[in-house]
């Protein structure tokens, strides 16, 4: 089209059309102009404007769905599984026997009424957005209502049992459709369900309390499940779950010096001045400042006296390690370095008050971790399944984090517990979301 006119020439003359193209409003509006997209070939303009965009970004947030509908949603799904389950159950009869489908009504009307009442809250934008979704979902409503009605009269006529079979696998088929009309219509709401055949499920992030050494702290994490492998009923997974521990980086000085802030008025003293905990990778790194002083008592007379022996400061840095014996995390503490002389050096290379630094920082460390693995901590069906295999800490660029890994295996029923467990949760934080 622009062929044999100069680059700069041909865009001169789109942006030209495009101008007298355009409303003096929209050129008001944009300083100009500026608003037009101009594809980014040479001369190839895409005919897509700002404003199309942003229509399109104010048409999802309108028909985005409020944290209230999420969980109302759940319900739905919630009922069209149980319908699903009570379908399930029926079993093809003989003539002579009546088939026990009331309970398979009365599932299949409350998925109806839960289905109905949720489209009925729809706001005025939704509705009008939603239109295409909707009726899909009317019309697979009115198919699996049909579909049942028959079932009933073919189980009221004493039909024979290959009859009745076929008519329960029509219903299934049904059935199967609402509910992917259902989903079909979540997912345009910005509705994102967990489900049991997804091969990766996103664990919903979790903030744990934990109150040590007169410290209020927050541990958070988030955690991932990706499939490995899948026979039969069986399916494996890999868990990655991270642990943010940036809460007690920040407030480690004051967590540690509190455990040796003794009034011991004889023997050993030890003082943390300053401490801080770095990752480095697969360990983590604790660099503390120290004043150490050493008393003698003793006296005459039934009286007691103390004596300073020796007093000094200097530093010392351990290595915090992540092991993991037996599926159970455990931390080893050794000392990198030590910068001091004289007694303090003796009591913290082979002293027990070395043994008890170490100790201290091992323990310390481990439960604020284990306040993470309490709990509720993990979905339901995740708990007593989880084999630990590693764990490493990360260098993330924003704070303390211990990484876990492990292996999971699960049945077909205990995925779908998780997806439903995913789920309601997912729900729950929306429901109480400002």
């Amino acid at each position: 089209m622009f062929r044999g006119i100069s680059l700069a020439a041909s865009r001169h003359l789109i942006l030209g059309t495009l101008f007298c193209l355009l409303p003096a409003s929209v050129l008001a509006q944009h300083h100009g102009g500026h608003g037009v997209t101009i594809g980014t070939a040479p001369g190839r303009p895409t005919g897509v404007e700002e404003q199309d965009t942003l229509k399109d970004f104010h048409q999802t947030l309108a028909i985005q769905a409020t944290g209230q509908q999420i969980a109302e949603f759940q319900e739905v799904i919630k009922r069209t599984s149980a319908a699903k389950d009570a379908l399930d159950s029926l079993t093809p009869v003989s003539a002579e026997r009546s088939l026990p489908i009331a309970s398979f009504d009365q599932a299949l009307d409350l998925a109806r009424k839960a289905t109905e009442q949720f489209q009925a809250g729809l706001s005025e934008k939704q509705k009008s957005g939603l239109k295409d979704p909707t009726k899909r979902l009317d019309r697979a409503d009115s198919a699996v209502a049909e579909g049942a009605k028959h079932l009933d009269e073919s189980a009221r006529s004493a039909a024979s049992a290959s009859e009745i079979k076929t008519g329960i696998a029509s219903v299934a088929r049904l059935l199967s459709e609402f509910s992917n009309a259902q989903l079909s219509l979540g997912r345009e709401m910005s509705i994102v369900l967990a489900q049991s055949q997804d091969l990766t499920f996103a664990l919903s992030p979790s903030k744990s309390p934990v109150h040590i050494a007169d410290q209020d702290l927050v541990v958070a994490w988030s955690g991932e499940l990706t499939q490995t492998e899948a026979k039969g009923e069986a399916r494996t997974f890999s868990l990655a779950k991270t642990i943010d521990l940036s809460d007690l980086q920040q407030n480690i000085m004051p967590v540690l010096s509190a455990q040796f802030d003794q009034a011991k008025t004889c023997g050993e003293r030890l003082a943390i001045r300053q401490a801080v905990i770095t990752s480095t990778p697969p360990a983590s790194s604790l660099l503390l400042r120290l004043h150490y002083e050493r008393w003698s008592c003793g006296g005459l007379s039934g009286q007691s006296g103390a004596q300073e022996l020796a007093e000094s400061d200097g530093t010392a840095e351990l290595s915090l390690s992540p092991l993991i014996e037996q599926s159970r995390l455990k931390i080893k503490s050794e000392f990198r370095r030590i910068d001091a002389s004289g007694m303090m050096a003796d009591a913290l290379r082979s002293g027990d008050l070395g043994q008890d630094l170490r100790g201290k920082a091992a323990q310390t460390l481990l439960s604020v971790l284990d306040a993470s693995a309490g709990a509720n901590s993990l979905p339901k069906a995740l708990e007593n399944q989880v084999v630990l295999q590693f764990a490493r800490f990360q260098d993330a660029g924003s704070g303390l984090k211990l990484v876990l890994g492990g292996e999971v295996k699960l049945s077909n029923d205990q995925v779908s517990a998780l997806a439903n467990q995913l789920n309601q949760t997912l729900s729950a934080q929306q429901s109480s979301a400002p």
